[in-house]
């Protein structure tokens, strides 16, 4: 026993078995109930956006009663990506191929904070921290209450951000730079409100770090190098998504002030499948975990009766991390009300309890930085001490990882719920009347639209008169002929967003947006007509696309040769 604990191996397949367990409710027949149902709706789009040509995708072309929607526009994507290639090259059924997209951001989550706690600790340390990282309660409600695709995402790219910046800072080199760049861009694009939680933190721990280190001003250029290259690679989303912000009408339906958790919330263990509402009656659970509490406790107490003098780096991150564990939860507190009413929080992150995201974060990253602070890293009872201890975390938080209850429903029932007149096999004759009772209002409207679709066109490219005929290519491509004795307008009914352009026999036209509902409309001379009806990228959106495909492919260029010198060494 003593040699295989001393095997990497051992600890990678335990971590990888141990996930397994946790997510092995969702790889089971049926699914289950949870909070952010509309995810289904939501990669059937993608798919429906990356089936019509769309590169990158944009408009949803079946939102609101089928005038559609620049949902990609605004929404994190990376999650949506991965299920649309399960859904669209395995074949498999949108709901499996979003339990698959649950399913994976646990044990991929567990082995990117493994290898940032193998910086600072042995393999035994390093799959403690990575295990307290999984089974933190938070991260239950993601999966079997919430459904937060994006959170779990985000989880698994956290670890990999603070790494390749830490790796950065202590060697600037090429690799290092793309690595980090790439950490920073799957952040972004799986969650961009995880990215606006964490990245703050994420850059108070990495400050203190390079003030630990000598070479400061190397560390900060590097650090920046990273970075640009991070928000390049990314640009195509987070560009269009924050400069077209002033399209969409502001506001959010929810107050955060209504959502911040009370203490004994934070610390008294206890749970639910219910919502987040204001006052102490919700019905999710905002624990941070008796097991993380206990654990940061526990610490405290050996640092400062069993400390090693020499070991001053670990025992100054650990309290770092502490500092911002405790802050992540003075900010989930009502009295951080002032920095929420100062900056505009509530406008992106929403609800207070988000922070759990952090909490959970550096809770467990404190832990990588006891072992060498107190000189256990060439004992071997410590590694039994670790299996011993995680043995008892998993029996106190496995039952958490559990779904409230199992459904058997398939993609058509979902499609019934979130659109008119979709079905797995495509159009459906008959209209959905469950949809009718569904609220889009998590939709921001374009600013020009004054009133929701209430019922679906009678067709979708209408005229004022004469005769008109259209073919619909893809959802974003429409050719249409229009035949006309005098002067006639065509109405589109779709949302009208920057991108759409109609082409009458070759010439661009302008469009007008129609009142209440923001659908088009553009005039033809009499005579007969050919129209091309298309969305595309805009000149700005176009720059943002080149910026990361240049950025992309200067990662690659560059790794090919860092390989190839690498090889003639």
């Amino acid at each position: 026993m003593k040699k295989i604990i001393e095997k990497e191996f051992f600890w990678i397949v335990l971590l990888l078995g141990f996930s397994f367990i946790l997510v092995s409710p969702i790889l089971k027949k049926g699914f289950y109930p949870f909070h952010d149902e509309s995810h289904i709706a939501n990669l059937y789009q993608m798919v429906r956006a990356i089936s019509s040509g769309q590169i990158p995708p944009r408009w949803a072309p079946d939102f609101s009663f089928n005038y559609g929607y620049p949902f990609f526009n605004f929404n994190y994507l990376l999650p949506f990506y991965v299920g649309a290639f399960f859904n669209l090259a395995l074949g498999l059924s949108l709901v499996w191929s979003l339990k698959i997209v649950f399913a994976l951001s646990v044990p991929l989550s567990a082995l990117a904070f493994y290898k940032l706690g193998r910086k600072f600790s042995t393999f035994g340390f390093s799959f403690f921290a990575a295990m307290i990282y999984c089974l933190a309660p938070y991260r239950a409600v993601d999966l079997y209450v919430r459904g937060a695709v994006g959170e779990l995402w985000g989880f698994v790219f956290m670890p990999l951000v603070l790494l390749s910046f830490i790796n950065l800072i202590e060697k600037k080199s090429f690799k290092r730079v793309i690595f980090a760049g790439l950490s920073l861009a799957g952040l972004i694009i799986s969650h961009s409100l995880t990215t606006v939680i964490f990245m703050p933190f994420a850059g108070l721990f990495l400050f203190a770090y390079i003030l630990l280190r000598k070479d400061k001003i190397r560390s900060v250029v590097s650090s920046l190098l990273g970075a640009v290259l991070g928000l390049s690679l990314s640009a195509y989303y987070w560009l269009p998504a924050f400069l077209e912000k002033k399209l969409m009408q502001p506001g959010t339906p929810f107050n955060p002030f209504d959502h911040f958790p009370f203490i004994k919330q934070l610390i008294i263990p206890s749970w639910g499948y219910g919502a987040s509402v204001w006052g102490p009656g919700d019905g999710m659970s905002f624990q941070i975990g008796i097991i993380n509490i206990f654990l940061i406790l526990f610490s405290l107490f050996l640092l400062l009766f069993f400390r090693k003098k020499t070991e001053k780096l670990n025992l100054r991150l650990f309290f770092v991390s502490l500092a911002l564990f405790f802050l992540s939860l003075f900010l989930m507190n009502i009295r951080s009300g002032f920095i929420w009413s100062v900056f505009p929080l509530g406008e992106y992150v929403q609800f207070p309890w988000r922070f759990l995201i952090v909490s959970t974060f550096f809770s467990s990253l404190s832990l990588v930085f006891v072992e060498k602070t107190i000189g256990l890293e060439k004992k071997a009872i410590s590694k039994y001490g670790i299996l011993i201890f995680i043995f008892f975390a998993f029996f106190i938080n496995k039952p958490y990882f559990k779904p409230e209850k199992k459904v058997f429903t398939d993609d058509d029932y979902f499609l019934k719920r979130f659109f008119v007149d979709r079905i797995s096999t495509g159009k459906s004759e008959e209209l959905s009347q469950t949809y009718f009772s569904y609220s889009e209002d998590y939709l921001p409207l374009p600013v020009w639209v004054e009133e929701r679709p209430g019922s679906l066109p009678e067709e979708k490219i209408e005229i004022t008169g004469g005769e008109l005929f259209y073919r619909e290519i893809s959802p974003v491509k429409y050719e249409i002929v229009v035949k006309t004795k005098e002067a006639a307008r065509v109405f589109v009914n779709n949302y009208y967003y920057p991108g759409w352009t109609a082409q009458i026999n070759g010439r661009e036209v302008p469009i007008n947006i129609e009142k209440p509902y923001g659908n088009m409309s553009f005039e033809v001379l009499p005579g007969e007509s050919s129209v091309v009806m298309l969305f595309k990228e805009t000149p700005f959106r176009l720059i943002a696309d080149l910026i990361s495909l240049s950025s992309f492919l200067f990662s690659v260029l560059a790794l090919l040769l860092i390989k190839k010198a690498g090889f003639r060494k």
